[in-house]
């Protein structure tokens, strides 16, 4: 029987029989936590987090569960990938180009200077394991969540290690919400400087709408600009890593996520080879957001399908998480996102009393 059969003894079919069960408990656990984001639509419950959560909670509460693994696992992996895919369509370059080489610089000063202190502090000095101190650098410094999700498949992260991440990182994002406003008066900052620091320096989109719209219309719309050149330095940062993941894999005969014996592997000339499918379709993507083959009103509708999988992907994630493991690093992720915030802040502060003045 060839290999494209549909029967019921096909080779498709009994792949994706033991798959089913956990497949539809994390798609129709994603679509109700999608539509109460909907409603609420409130910056302090975050789809993904309460996806992660749910996930975690069954695990742990049902330790000796097996009927979902396999689909949990293929929604943690693939249904992940595919959204990672489509996000690109929500990337509109000519916004962030618009907003002036100095500003982006500053954002790109910013997230280069946050990932390498994640990994120095969380991986060197606090002894996070790397996959680990990676996720919590790039969630912190490019855009919450969505950036650990990205990141996780490409750099092989352990199910526990997205959980520390981004369990932790929205908690402290969350309480920027309520205390950042409180240097406005301490610095004297403006509107426009406050929504720089509002956008480098909190965790999610979402977020940092609300902690500086609570400022200033002024304010909200920089922070949002600013956030948005995080977002676009997304691609580049997650392809860099997956090309020092690899270079570092070689150099002690090792690949951590796929074997590299190919000699047509050994070269940094066929760097391609070591770029994700996915993060190839997310920048074709968001090429042709960028150019206008995809419509805004499209690119949102696409946007809107990637957050669904996205939630589907972290209930399917937090089904494998252990709950003690996050526990056991909470403390140290913790310390590590404090030292990226406080480089943020400070750069906001210096660099943008510069770019306020021009």
């Amino acid at each position: 029987m060839s290999m494209l059969t549909f029967g019921k003894n096909a080779p498709i079919f009994t792949l994706l029989r033991p798959a089913l069960p956990g497949l539809a408990f994390c798609a129709l656990v994603g679509i109700l936590i999608n539509q109460l984001d909907r409603t609420v639509n409130s910056p302090y419950l975050d789809g993904l987090l309460i996806a992660l959560v749910i996930g975690i909670a069954v695990k742990n509460l049902f330790p000796s569960a097996v009927w979902h693994q396999t689909g949990s696992k293929l929604t943690g992996k693939t249904v992940l990938e595919f959204a990672v895919m489509i996000l690109g369509a929500s990337v509109f370059a000519p916004d962030i180009i618009q907003s002036g080489f100095g500003l982006f610089s500053l954002v790109i000063t910013g997230v280069v200077g946050s990932m390498a202190l994640a990994y120095l502090v969380g991986h060197k000095v606090l002894g996070l394991n790397r996959k680990l101190a990676v996720l919590v650098g790039v969630g912190n410094s490019v855009c919450g969540n969505s950036a650990v999700a990205v990141m996780a498949p490409v750099i092989g992260a352990r199910p526990s290690d997205v959980g520390a991440a981004i369990g932790i990182s929205a908690i402290l994002g969350a309480m920027q919400i309520l205390l950042l406003q409180l240097l406005v008066p301490i610095f004297g900052l403006s509107d426009y400087h406050y929504g720089i620091l509002a956008g480098m320096a909190v965790y999610a989109v979402a977020q940092v709408y609300a902690a500086s719209a609570v400022v200033s219309e002024t304010s909200a719309s920089v922070a949002v600009i600013v956030k948005l050149g995080r977002v676009l330095l997304l691609s580049p940062v997650v392809i860099t890593t997956a090309l020092l993941q690899s270079r570092f894999a070689r150099s002690r005969a090792i690949d951590e996520t796929h074997e590299i014996g190919s000699s047509t592997n050994r070269h940094w000339s066929m760097a391609y080879l070591y770029v994700p499918w996915f993060m190839i379709g997310f920048i074709i993507f968001s090429g042709l957001r960028s150019v206008g083959v995809i419509d805004e009103v499209m690119g949102v509708q696409i946007r809107d399908m990637s957050k669904l999988l996205f939630t589907m992907a972290m209930v399917g994630i937090g089904l494998s998480v252990d709950l003690r493991t996050i526990v056991s690093v909470g403390p140290r992720v913790a310390l590590t996102i404090v030292v990226i915030l406080t480089f943020m802040i400070t750069l906001s502060i210096v660099g943008g009393s510069f770019l306020n003045t021009i």
